[in-house]
């Protein structure tokens, strides 16, 4: 369910603990993860979505084009101890060329499913020729620890990601302070965000982002209509617009005018927000918001790559990226 639907029966449930800040918290609103060790491989909600590769087994690269040798899984050390789940996938210069292929995009998904829920998108990157490591957060797929985050822990953890970056870049025959793109998909772009602001990422040359998170503020102003403070639905502020203020580098944001979750009107906030004067909206006209995939038929409305249609989706990013300064 999406956060803008959810929230109303949430409020009326609220409303008498609002005189008390603090005592009714839900970051649920940012996450609701599903880990390995939480599933049931057989039920339909798995056969549909993706959700469910359970503890240990590799992710399911082969279904979206993506041949296993291609792939290898990195555990990203945490500063307690855990490890988050995140996989490299190796470029094919024949996809992109060369110059595409000394690229590497660190892909943050949205919420809910871990990267095997998201590999069709990680999927329709890499088939742009570059490089991809998908990062997973704790809480979900096959990250060791089976909570979900805070926002100090996922500030943390996106903080963990970068520093593994370069051992990683290099252990695939990259430079350490190779050229790197980073991408963010809906809440994923809280940890996009968070690696060209707070702890930036090497040589990062460009910030993609899809239908991005806002903050929880910006939610609970567009979804109740009475300015319930953020602060009676989540611990954290989860702030993007405010962090995006600091960001100089060229950007690229896509949102479809059909995004009930993140509206579009939000996305343009988020937008104006956004402290670079290189920087491009592109509004897809009927998408919606979803990880989308026709064959599932779960229920999921088209989004932003299937109403563009595969082609358009691949020439438009790869047009992006064939831009940036680090080419």
């Amino acid at each position: 369910m999406s956060p803008r639907r959810a929230l109303l029966p949430l409020v009326v449930t609220a409303m008498p603990l609002l005189g008390s800040p603090g005592c009714f918290s839900l970051d649920t609103f940012v996450w609701n993860p599903t880990h390995c060790s939480n599933i049931d491989p057989a039920s339909d909600e798995c056969a549909l979505k993706d959700l469910c590769t359970p503890c240990g087994q590799r992710l399911p690269f082969r279904k979206y084009g993506i041949a296993d040798e291609r792939a290898t899984q990195h555990p990203i050390p945490l500063d307690d101890g855990q490890t988050n789940d995140s996989w490299f996938l190796a470029a094919d210069p024949a996809l992109g060329g060369e110059a595409r292929a000394a690229l590497t995009v660190v892909y943050s998904h949205g919420n809910r499913g871990g990267i095997e829920h998201y590999m069709n998108r990680a999927a329709l990157i890499w088939r742009t020729g570059v490089n991809v490591l998908a990062v997973d957060y704790r809480g979900m797929g096959q990250s060791s620890d089976p909570a979900e985050p805070t926002e100090e822990q996922f500030r943390a953890d996106t903080a963990a990601a970068v520093r593994a970056l370069p051992g990683i870049l290099a252990s695939h025959g990259l430079p350490a302070d190779g050229a790197v793109i980073v991408a963010g998909y809906s809440a994923g772009a809280l940890s996009a965000v968070a690696m060209v602001t707070d702890a930036p990422a090497v040589n990062h040359c460009g910030l993609l982002l899809e239908a991005p998170w806002p903050s929880v503020q910006a939610f609970a102003t567009d979804s109740t209509f009475i300015g319930v403070p953020g602060s009676f639905l989540s611990n954290g502020s989860w702030d993007n617009d405010t962090r995006l203020r600091q960001y100089t580098g060229p950007y690229l944001h896509l949102h479809g005018t059909d995004d009930e979750t993140v509206r579009v009107a939000l996305g343009q906030k988020t937008f104006a927000a956004v402290g670079s004067d290189d920087k491009e909206f592109v509004e897809v006209a009927g998408a919606a918001h979803g990880n989308y995939l026709g064959e599932r038929g779960d229920g999921v409305l088209p989004d932003v790559a299937a109403t563009l249609g595969e082609a358009a989706y691949l020439e438009r990013i790869g047009a992006f990226f064939d831009r940036l300064p680090c080419r």
